[in-house]
């Protein structure tokens, strides 16, 4: 009476301190086609319960050394083993004894003496239940596995791999509140490639595309750990650089604008110079974190209006 649905014969752990009952099982067991382990007391049982994960485990409620209420305890008290199916097998047809095992997290409770064909029907039954609760188990997993796909591609540009402004508003929320709590310093850059519809026009899009690449890069090499990189939109970027100042943002714009303008940019078949303009901001007492991004948007306006490939710092009224 195997269970059809498993992918192999399922491993059951048969517990009995009399050695002419654990032979018994054993046989019907494995004549189903089970795999079968086997333990001659408590403490032997979860030993192996722990060391074979077993899918079921069959305990005799009267043992030596430990009985099989203890193993059963010790059993779903482990975390890796705490799913694992039990059911008991006793002589003692008490009432308070099957509610103590039962209480204790066991799945079943057969009274000796039994039929071989009783015990067989409720291990298939355990058996069924277990892997229905692992199938939900897995698609729950799963779901929450694509949920967290679908929610990184949901705030992931897809061209540069760099958060896109989705993302930017979340991490915003979120430095913006740290700063304010802790009296923190926040900054941020706004860079933006200049000329580059001239570079679409002159190159294609396909070369345009490898520089926002290229552009993404850079960025990602030349700021610190703690600081986040963000396609901004187009051929902009923004930099989000918390407890930096604004001397430091403008420091780090100068290193970025510095580094690209020692590149060479392309796709292979068309090799080209490309030069980037920057705004900094620092936040002020009194503004949102969308306030500054603003500041340092016009600041990076001013940047292009004074030659391009340079860097300019707010404030700007």
């Amino acid at each position: 009476m195997i269970n059809e649905i498993q992918a192999r014969p399922a491993l059951i752990l048969v517990a009995d301190d009399e050695p002419t009952n654990r032979s018994l099982i054993q046989r019907r067991l494995e004549r189903a086609g089970y795999q079968v382990l086997t333990a001659e007391n408590g403490s032997e049982a979860v030993e192996k319960t722990l060391a074979s994960l077993p899918d079921l485990v069959i305990l005799d409620v009267m043992m030596p050394i430990m009985d099989g209420l203890e193993a059963c305890r010790r059993i779903k008290d482990d975390e890796t083993t705490r799913d694992v199916p039990v059911i008991f097998l006793s002589a003692r047809d008490e009432t308070e004894v099957k509610v103590s095992g039962l209480s204790l997290g066991a799945n079943d409770y057969i009274s000796k003496p039994f039929k071989a064909e009783e015990l067989l029907a409720r291990v298939d039954v355990a058996m069924r239940l277990k892997q229905e609760r692992d199938n939900l188990r897995q698609s729950a997993e799963e779901a929450r596995a694509h949920a967290e796909l679908a929610q990184e591609r949901a705030v992931t540009d897809a061209l540069t791999g760099l958060l896109n402004r989705y993302g930017l508003q979340r991490a915003l929320a979120r430095e913006h509140a740290e700063a304010r709590r802790y009296e923190r310093p926040l900054a941020c850059l706004m860079i933006d490639l200049d000329d580059f519809k001239k570079i679409n026009d002159t190159y294609g899009h396909s070369a345009g595309d490898t520089a926002l690449q290229q552009v993404a890069t850079i960025l990602t090499e030349v700021v610190r750990r703690s600081d986040m990189v963000f396609r901004y939109g187009g051929e902009e970027f923004l930099v989000l650089l918390p407890e930096t100042d604004l001397e430091g943002a403008a420091s780090l714009a100068e290193k970025i604008r510095e580094s690209a303008s020692a590149r060479h940019f392309g796709d292979g078949e068309h090799i080209f110079k490309l030069t980037l303009s920057a705004g900094a901001a620092n936040l002020r007492d009194d503004e949102s974190g969308n306030d500054m991004i603003a500041r340092a948007d016009l600041a990076l306006y001013h940047a292009k209006e004074r030659g391009r490939n340079r860097v300019e710092s707010a404030p700007y009224a």
